[in-house]
């Protein structure tokens, strides 16, 4: 019968005072879990730790300075790397983590996840004044105490490999096994994690304040097998992954191609804010949103300022030919009769579903914050965007290509397109963060792992 037995793994990279921070220029954290006869419960891998907002002078932030109450702890995550520990070959490799988690977590959690567990947990909450106080800004004395002082928090890391079904096997690669696993975190900048709540970044406290994190560990369960049981060695091991892309457009026609080089494609989906947000302590940098025009043009005859470009056709293509769709998503935006609706500043519900259903199969998602409310067309300013409203900001584009047998597609020798046409007619790029999921399997030999993509 098999036992199990839980693991703590502090970072195998830094000194002892246990404090972490970008700042300090530290941002690599790096976890050994080591070969062992032993197989890893991916989905009980959990970070745990503290976190601290600091002032440039050591001491509590307070208000104005926030952070994304959408994301909590999952927006100072800018990659996730898990790789083995004997050979360093690398399995998985999330980069832009905390724009993956921008798009998979309100698809796949709802408010009452949001002002619950993940409140408890990941530091989220339904309501940034509340986020802001009790996460940013929390009035302890104890803050400076690496024991005791800052917010508690324990957070699973999504990726294919940890959300898998099968046991991670533990072993010498000659026995089935990845050797062990080096799991490394590449921190974000605090320019793109805090901001101003009030659209500004004058303030001194603001622009120099930074986040700070200790008694960092990661925490997971572990299960040794039966050894009555004679089980041969695995030669190979497939499990799910995710890869990620990025790119800017700036056109009406907006043509996105990469070479994926996959060969077992399941879906594709993105988010997009504008580039000039990013890394900006004035502005959410971690917010989703629909194109937008920068500056003040004419709409229907009337002035509007940062003006959202809506989206008017959407189609995606293998090889240059339209697929997994046959034809154009013609959204109701299209229709000059309806574009001058207010109701026209919902998205189209055919981008809406098909982004979901990339992200989790849309027949079998049971809970979600996704909704017409927060899937509108805004002007993506503070305070449109950075204030949580029924889920907070869901906007994104994607489409699923094999939510049946789960083999997948072949892009390995063939290009992914993307085609949209949108009223993006001002000088304003628009950042695309692309995410790839894909199947891979892994194949074992005396002489290593090979990933086979």
């Amino acid at each position: 019968m098999s036992s199990r037995q839980n693991l703590q793994v502090t970072p195998s990279n830094h000194t002892s005072t246990g404090k972490i921070s970008y700042k300090d220029g530290n941002p690599l954290i790096q976890f050994i879990i080591g070969e062992q006869d032993r197989m890893l419960i991916g989905n009980s891998v959990r970070l745990v730790g503290k976190f601290n907002v600091f002032k440039a002078d050591g001491t509590l932030s307070t208000t104005p300075l926030r952070m994304s109450e959408q994301l909590g702890l999952y927006s100072i995550i800018d990659s996730l790397t898990i790789k083995s520990q004997a050979t360093h070959q690398v399995i998985e490799e999330i980069k832009h983590f905390q724009r993956f988690m921008g798009s998979y977590l309100p698809v796949t959690s709802s408010e009452q996840d949001n002002a619950g567990h993940l409140t408890e947990t990941a530091l989220t909450s339904v309501n940034y004044v509340n986020q802001q106080h009790t996460v940013v800004g929390m009035p302890t004395s104890n803050a400076t105490d690496t024991k005791k002082g800052g917010n508690s928090f324990c957070i699973n890391l999504p990726c294919g490999l940890f959300n898998g079904q099968n046991p991670i096997p533990l072993m010498a690669n000659g026995a089935g096994g990845l050797g062990g696993l080096l799991v490394e975190i590449q921190l974000a900048p605090d320019s793109n994690v805090l901001f101003d709540a009030t659209g500004t970044s004058t303030s001194a406290d603001v622009k120099d304040a930074f986040y700070e994190l200790n008694n960092l560990s990661i925490s997971a369960e572990v299960m040794t097998p039966d050894p009555s049981l004679q089980v041969p060695p695995a030669s190979t091991f497939e499990y799910n992954s995710i890869s990620s892309y990025f790119t800017t457009f700036n056109s009406t026609n907006a043509i996105v191609n990469f070479n994926l080089g996959l060969s077992r494609v399941l879906g594709v989906f993105g988010n997009i804010i504008s580039a000039d947000k990013i890394n900006n302590r004035g502005e959410n940098g971690l917010a989703n949103n629909f194109p937008v025009n920068s500056g003040i043009i004419k709409v229907n005859d009337v002035n509007v300022a940062e003006a959202p470009a809506k989206i008017q056709q959407l189609f995606f293509t293998r090889g240059g030919e339209r697929f997994p769709l046959e034809y154009n998503i013609d959204t109701v935006q299209k229709d000059s009769s309806v574009a001058a609706n207010a109701a026209s500043d919902v998205a189209d519900t055919q981008i809406v579903q098909n982004y979901m259903n990339a992200i989790t199969q849309f027949s079998k998602l049971r809970r979600t914050s996704t909704n017409p409310l927060n899937t509108k067309y805004t002007a993506g300013t503070p305070a449109v965007v950075n204030i949580k409203v029924d889920g907070g900001s869901s906007a994104g584009i994607g489409v699923a290509y094999d939510v049946i047998s789960g083999q997948g597609v072949d892009f390995s020798s063939v290009n992914w397109g993307m085609n949209m046409e949108c009223l993006l007619t001002t000088d304003n790029p628009q950042a695309f963060y692309l995410f790839v999921h894909s199947k891979q399997t892994l194949a074992f030999s005396g002489d290593g792992i090979s990933v086979v993509r």
